[in-house]
């Protein structure tokens, strides 16, 4: 976000020059005005049997997203050059509504081929299409995991629970992404988190999420010690500092998706108290700013990109033992990267499969092993097993 409201004013000192030197007619490029991005669009539309006014509306709509694939060009430095920007377009544009602000229409026409043109001056409101590009972009990736691990101190004490990781998990949780669930028993054998993550050592701390079959690492520091203490009231009053600092990482290749740190100063009625609040407040700050980060490193393909997509598989009416010969299967399978077991529960098991097959390939591969295919779309697969 910091780097787009920089490339934002860069923009705008551009335009204020080009304002100086051309005309009026080529100063609508687009530029940023606070939250709202300005542009000039173009629409088009053929006038069919709705008549005129059909075509309007029609052309309206082109406009529309005519101006949010500008927006989304100064938006995100670049984006029309990443490996996916069609699918994140189409997803975005689908989400238009409440996106582009303001539609003052500037020249309206009519060619002889019987086309109806809309020329306007569009506002996008960065704030929504933030909210929009985000999730769409980590939709396109195929949903990478994410795994948090953070070295959280408070003065020379270890807290038994991870404020920063729990307020971390939530900002991610919510962006959309898939995060590692360290509760798995079958993947904590013989492995200490608590010592991973005080050791800082970052091949051990990628090791760990590639065994919990997680994309991306989120790893860092969190700490705060008290510099100041008063009474007041008769109540001693803590001054403290609290800094979080998070780097994220593919954790195949340990390729730097986007780093930040934040500091905050809090009062408490104890040194635990005041750092607890400096952790609630320091890190979703920098995990908002990661989370656009790791989504447009990976779609831009600057960092190698996320093997594979993933696809949700869940199989009903389904014993335990059939659901571990179904997931041994769907390893041994050319082309899948991981399966990633997610719960066995009510005779329903459910696995997120990582892999270069499209979801038709993984339901045809299923059907042909016992698997009555029931539902797909392109992100799941739902069947009942056949042999039930």
């Amino acid at each position: 976000m910091r780097r787009s409201r920089l490339f934002f004013s860069f923009l705008l000192f551009v335009c204020f020059l080009m304002c100086a030197t051309l005309p009026v007619s080529d100063a609508h490029a687009a530029a940023p005005q606070g939250d709202l991005i300005s542009v000039e669009a173009e629409g088009f539309a053929p006038i069919g049997n709705g008549g005129k006014n059909a075509a309007r509306e029609a052309a309206k709509r082109s406009a529309q997203r005519d101006a949010l694939e500008k927006a989304m060009g100064v938006y995100v430095e670049g984006i029309t050059q990443v490996q996916n920007y069609e699918v994140v377009k189409d997803k975005v544009f689908s989400q238009t509504t409440g996106i582009v602000k303001d539609f003052d229409v500037i020249r309206e026409w009519e060619d002889k081929d019987g086309v109806f043109y809309i020329s306007a001056l569009c506002k996008v409101s960065a704030a929504a299409l933030d909210g929009v590009l985000g999730p769409a972009a980590i939709d396109a990736l195929g949903n990478p995991r994410i795994m948090v691990l953070i070295d959280e101190k408070i003065g020379e004490t270890y807290p038994f629970i991870s404020t920063t990781e729990g307020e971390l998990l939530k900002v991610f949780e919510k962006a959309g992404y898939q995060l590692a669930d360290p509760s798995q028993s079958d993947a904590l054998k013989n492995i200490d988190l608590d010592a991973a993550r005080r050791s800082s050592d970052p091949e051990l701390l990628r090791e760990i999420a590639r065994t919990f079959r997680a994309e991306v690492l989120i790893s860092g520091k969190a700490y705060g010690s008290s510099f100041t203490r008063q009474k007041i009231s008769g109540v001693d009053i803590y001054g403290v500092r609290s800094t979080v600092q998070l780097r994220a990482v593919l954790s195949n290749s340990a390729y730097m998706l986007g780093s930040d740190a934040i500091e905050e100063k809090t009062k408490g009625i104890s040194e635990e108290d005041g750092a607890i609040k400096g952790f609630q407040a320091a890190a979703p700050k920098a995990g908002k700013s990661l989370v656009h980060k790791v989504a447009y490193a990976l779609i831009s393909g600057s960092a190698g990109g996320i093997p594979g997509r993933t696809v949700n598989v869940k199989i009903m009416d389904i014993s335990f033992k059939d659901g571990k010969v179904l997931e041994d299967l769907l390893q041994g399978v050319d082309g899948v990267t991981a399966v990633y077991h997610r719960t066995y529960r009510n005779k329903t098991v459910e696995f997120d499969v990582v892999s270069d097959k499209t979801s038709d390939e993984l339901a045809f591969l299923l059907s042909e092993h016992g698997v009555d295919v029931q539902d797909v779309t392109s992100a799941t697969v739902e069947g009942q097993h056949a042999d039930s």
